[in-house]
């Protein structure tokens, strides 16, 4: 016999007490499959099945930056960043203490040297391990946020017209008296797009935004946190080019900056920006700024 979850209304349909154990506020009770009418099975079934009556058909079109990485993206990087002979190269691992004293007994080990941190191994390039885009986040401060709470409204509603998903509001969690925050008090909002979203937001921000604005100088040639991450931030007035807000910029009187953190599976930095660059993101010229290390 096949049994199937539902939901009920009444205590009376499971025989226990009304207590509400699960969110949201139903128990799941089993019914029996050929119990159920022919006409209510299609109400059962999952929304993502075509067969369902809340269907909604999502990719309508095919992903054309998703094509490019596999089509063009994918074999660039591969016969760029191989090597022949290539070994896999480890990391700067945590070192252990050398026993000298009684207090180096379970002891948690020592940060590597000259680092903060272990690094992981780099592994010999091959077709199993090109760098690609996973995910991208933005980070939007408000800094008029600890001064009045409904700052914080129009800034989740510019990041939720940009991409279309709801952003996640960010709440402080320290006490500094002298930038006058609290605790709990909301400064901000976040959000990661994946997917479809996440493409669909990369072409806007490389063949719209950047290529209309005046200020925009380029991701600088030193960005990256070691593992692979992009960070670059948009300003005020080039989120303005979006044309999500361009179309209605009498209704957009403030617009807001934020962060833009380009998540790859890069092992290092320098793939990493090579990755960006194929997708159309210009790189600034760091020679003055960085006159040691050329």
């Amino acid at each position: 016999m096949i049994f199937k979850r539902g939901f009920h209304v009444s205590a009376q349909v499971s025989g226990k007490v009304g207590v509400s154990i699960v969110q949201p506020a139903h128990h799941t009770v089993k019914y029996r499959n050929a119990q159920v009418s022919q006409r209510y099975r299609k109400l059962l079934t999952p929304k993502s099945s075509a067969e369902s009556t809340g269907f909604r058909p999502l990719a309508v079109a095919p992903d054309r930056v998703r094509d490019h990485h596999y089509n063009t993206v994918q074999q660039d990087l591969l016969l760029i960043n191989y090597r022949h002979n290539e070994t896999d190269k480890p990391g700067v691992k945590q070192r252990p203490w050398d026993g000298s004293s009684p207090f180096h007994i379970n002891r948690p080990l020592r940060p590597p040297r000259g680092r903060a941190k272990a690094s992981k191994d780099i592994k010999v390039r091959d077709w199993t391990n090109v760098p690609e885009i996973t995910a991208i986040t933005l980070n939007l401060f408000a800094t008029k946020a600890k001064e009045s709470a409904d700052v914080n409204i129009p800034a989740k509603l510019q990041l939720q017209q940009i991409t279309g998903m709801k952003p996640k509001t960010i709440y402080t969690r320290t006490n500094v008296p002298t930038w006058g925050i609290r605790p709990g008090m909301p400064i901000g909002c976040k959000i990661t797009l994946k997917g479809r979203p996440m493409t669909q937001f990369l072409s806007t921000l490389t063949e719209i935004v950047l290529p209309r604005s005046k200020t925009w100088k380029g991701i600088s040639n030193h960005a990256g946190d070691g593992t692979g991450n992009i960070n670059f931030g948009i300003s005020a007035e080039d989120a303005r080019l979006f044309p999500e807000l361009e179309g209605n910029l009498e209704l957009w009187p403030q617009t807001f900056g934020f962060d833009v953190i380009v998540h790859t599976t890069a092992q290092v930095d320098p793939e990493a920006r090579t990755l960006l660059s194929a997708y159309g993101f210009l790189f600034q010229n760091d020679k003055e700024k960085y006159p040691a290390r050329w």
